[in-house]
């Protein structure tokens, strides 16, 4: 299919997404993890959100008010110093129901030279499993962006090709050490249906690197950061076609930062737009995707930032 084809075809799907989304009666109600969906929060400071009992209560509290069952966690730097907290943490999560997943990720770990500590990052996790068989991480998420790095505006296929190495690096370790981790991925939503997508050629072949990831690893939470239900699902749709057909799964990340006007102008983030606003457009989300093989549910970024947003409602 060529570029113009992709383009009719894209705002065709975008024309019949408007109509059915105008079609939906939703109003402002929490969003809830039901119907096998799941909703996810990412915590990247550990210290700040989990780093004693009080505070581990705290979180879980937080996670069972608002329905998630999907808790990022960081771990780098941490997680060696911490292990009985981490323990405790894992423990409480799963006997509220909730899952677990050690989030790591620097955007240089996509070069070569530095995807030692990428894995590193992954045998610190694997290790605490196998010491701790009764409160497992059930997963990672890599958060790496290597569309950030200075290198990607001049060697954009050199970078995406390593990219892609230690991502099959670190899926090849997970394998072989038998531990079920779910290995996911963070994605901007525009590798492949931005303006100016990451178009890959390896192996023999030649598509955006989004798909290149998914045939990697078990699940993409995509970073797709606006303020509407019909421009989230839009900007995402390319990736939970394709996770659908090659049997992945694909979370739906949302913004709660404050807009700045330059790195988080106001149309990437709900947090203007408030609390009540932001579940209606998430429980539309959900509602319009809940039968798609290739949807898995949704992921808020981040606790701080939701629990002001909650404190302004």
């Amino acid at each position: 299919m060529n570029g113009v084809e992709n383009r009719v075809k894209t705002m065709a799907s975008i024309l019949v997404l408007a109509v059915c989304l105008s079609l939906m009666n939703v109003v402002p109600s929490p969003v809830h993890a039901d119907n096998g969906h799941t909703k996810a929060l990412w915590v990247w400071d550990f210290y700040e959100a989990a780093s004693d009992s009080n505070e581990i209560t705290q979180l879980l509290q937080f996670l069972n008010e608002h329905d998630i069952n999907l808790l990022f966690i960081g771990t780098r730097k941490t997680l060696p110093d911490q292990p009985a907290t981490y323990e405790e943490l894992i423990t409480r999560a799963h006997e509220n129901g909730i899952r677990v997943f050690a989030l790591v990720g620097r955007a240089n770990w996509a070069l070569e030279g530095h995807h030692r500590e990428a894995l590193q990052e992954l045998r610190q996790v694997l290790s605490f499993n196998m010491s701790h068989p009764s409160s497992k991480f059930d997963g990672i998420q890599y958060d790496i962006e290597p569309h950030t790095l200075l290198e990607f505006k001049t060697k954009r296929g050199s970078v995406s090709y390593q990219y892609l190495q230690i991502l099959k690096r670190i899926a090849n370790e997970i394998a072989a050490s038998d531990d079920h981790l779910e290995f996911n991925a963070a994605i901007p939503f525009w590798y492949a249906s931005g303006e100016n997508p990451v178009i890959v050629e390896t192996g023999g072949e030649r598509k955006p690197l989004s798909y290149f990831v998914l045939d990697i690893v078990d699940t993409v939470t995509i970073m797709a950061y606006r303020d509407t239900a019909e421009r989230q699902i839009a900007s995402s749709m390319a990736e939970i076609d394709y996770a659908a057909s090659i049997g992945k799964k694909v979370y739906i990340g949302a913004e709660t930062s404050p807009p700045n006007g330059y790195t988080i102008p106001n149309e990437i983030t709900y947090y203007h737009k408030g609390f009540d606003y932001m579940n209606q457009q998430l429980n539309t989300v959900i509602n319009f995707l809940a039968n798609h093989t290739g949807f898995s549910g949704i992921a808020i970024h981040n606790y701080p930032t939701l629990k002001e947003m909650m404190q302004n409602n």
